[in-house]
């Protein structure tokens, strides 16, 4: 792949504080920014087990040199929730900023660097966490910091709560807070991950800045069938549950569900058509022009040529899991498998548990789902102060490029922020392509160098727009 030269990429990100002489202070943001990154993701906070107390103390450290008072709260050894608060006049509810300080694992030796060390090639920094989420948490830092050395008067507290438990949602991180800080529920405004800023696969310039204001919803469904076993050399005559498990996965794997546009869903398509080129740019327009029954070549096309914005338009279920068999010469006993859907905000959780057992289509495997109603609340989008202060920052940060709302394909602790009553919205920082946007989660995770500070400076915009 072929770099634009630093100077190009940041006036392409929207960088306009490039053009001119560097003021003093922004030079040292920056290297400020990559210190604390560097020491978050030195920290292996792989969940399981998290270890998320070590990065919390790393961004304790950080606040209380700035005269930040910062509580680290741990619902059990080594998970380590912290919280800050910048105090304001009281004239509004409190602003609540948050990011996770747990990863998913790492598997050293599928990672070109280390992965717990922040590394700089060609263009992009390398590092478990850069993205997911240990980016946000660092520019969150930064941004308290210098609101707390401006001085400046603030209508609402702002309150940083650097989570554990994010990934897995064992109990140690959001949901524990919730039920035991009530603080955390004064809140009129969260700003969290799941947001999109997205790059142009030429890098040249930043096509739109979307805000999450809703997601779909996390089910896992488990296929299980049972059998005598017995010795391989001598199979009965009936499919073993291994087969019939496998089969089960292949059906549910060959499924799609129609597709259908919820309210974020259709303005974050309508906003972002325009702005999109080529054959994917067509194919948006026809949908965005037809949003209450979308035309399956044009949702066909997306899906092709990307999968994770076709993701938003329909609910899914993808097989992940199998365990099956302890030795290559027994029969299984047991086979299982999961399936990890994603439903829309809206999906009827009963009729889509009925249509994976009709594909299924045999009776001697259970499919086994949460078929409760979906509890994702979507917050309000259009001329209300989270928007305003978003389009007030990109202007400032990426001038001429639209904030839309968006719907997220994956789920975020938005959702349980949306029940108790917070208006909650995600961003991404980090002006990211498509293919940047895939390593979160994998091997060789990554953000562009040049993505970091214009990310930082937004997030900062941000929150003193809606402090102000």
């Amino acid at each position: 792949m072929r770099y634009l030269p630093l100077c190009l990429t940041l006036v392409a990100l929207g960088c306009s504080h490039a053009a001119g002489p560097a003021s003093p202070s922004r030079p040292r943001a920056a290297e400020e920014l990559r210190t604390l990154l560097a020491e978050l993701v030195a920290v292996d906070t792989s969940n399981p087990p998290g270890n998320e107390t070590a990065a919390a103390q790393v961004a304790a450290r950080w606040l209380r040199e700035a005269g930040i008072e910062a509580e680290i709260i741990e619902p059990a050894p080594g998970r380590g929730n912290l919280l800050a608060r910048l105090k304001g006049s009281g004239g509004g509810r409190p602003l609540l900023v948050l990011a996770h300080l747990d990863t998913v694992p790492a598997k050293r030796e599928e990672w070109a660097t280390d992965p717990w060390q922040l590394t700089e090639r060609d263009g992009f920094l390398y590092g478990r966490g850069v993205q997911d989420n240990k980016g946000m948490a660092a520019a969150s830092v930064l941004a308290l910091r210098r609101l707390q050395r401006e001085g400046v008067k603030r209508s609402r507290d702002i309150v940083l709560y650097l989570g554990a438990d994010e990934e897995v949602g064992a109990g140690h991180g959001l949901e524990w807070m919730l039920a035991n800080r009530s603080e955390l529920r004064e809140a009129e405004f969260a700003l969290n991950e799941g947001g999109l800023t997205e790059l142009a696969a030429d890098r040249r310039r930043v096509q739109f800045v979307a805000l999450q204001a809703a997601e779909r919803v996390f089910r896992n469904v488990v296929l299980k069938a049972t059998g005598p076993g017995g010795h391989s050399s001598a199979p009965p005559a009936d499919p073993n549950p291994l087969v019939r498990v496998s089969a089960a996965v292949a059906r549910i794997g060959a499924l799609t569900f129609p597709a259908r546009l919820t309210p974020a869903a259709r303005l974050h398509i309508q906003g972002r058509a325009p702005r999109t080129p080529g054959e994917l740019g067509e194919a948006l327009k026809r949908i965005a022009a037809s949003p209450d029954a979308p035309p399956q070549d044009a949702v066909d096309t997306v899906a092709r040529l990307d999968p994770a914005l076709a993701a938003v338009m329909r609910s899914t279920c993808t097989p992940t899991v199998f365990q099956a068999g302890t030795r290559s010469n027994v029969i299984p006993t047991t086979a299982e498998a999961t399936i990890n859907c994603r439903l829309l905000p809206d999906e009827d959780a009963k009729a889509l548990h009925a249509r994976l057992i009709a594909a299924v289509a045999d009776p001697s495997v259970q499919v086994e789902m949460n078929t409760s109603p979906p509890d994702s609340p979507m917050s309000p989008v259009g001329d209300n102060a989270m928007f305003r202060a978003a389009k007030t920052a990109a202007a400032k940060v990426w001038p001429g490029v639209p904030v839309i709302p968006r719907q997220s394909t994956g789920t975020t602790e938005s959702a349980m922020l949306r029940r108790a009553g917070i208006h909650a919205y995600g961003i991404d920082l980090f002006a990211l392509t498509p293919e940047d946007a895939r390593t979160a989660h994998a091997p060789n995770e990554r953000v562009p160098v040049a993505s970091l500070q214009p990310g930082a400076e937004f997030v900062y915009l941000l929150l003193r727009e809606l402090a102000r």
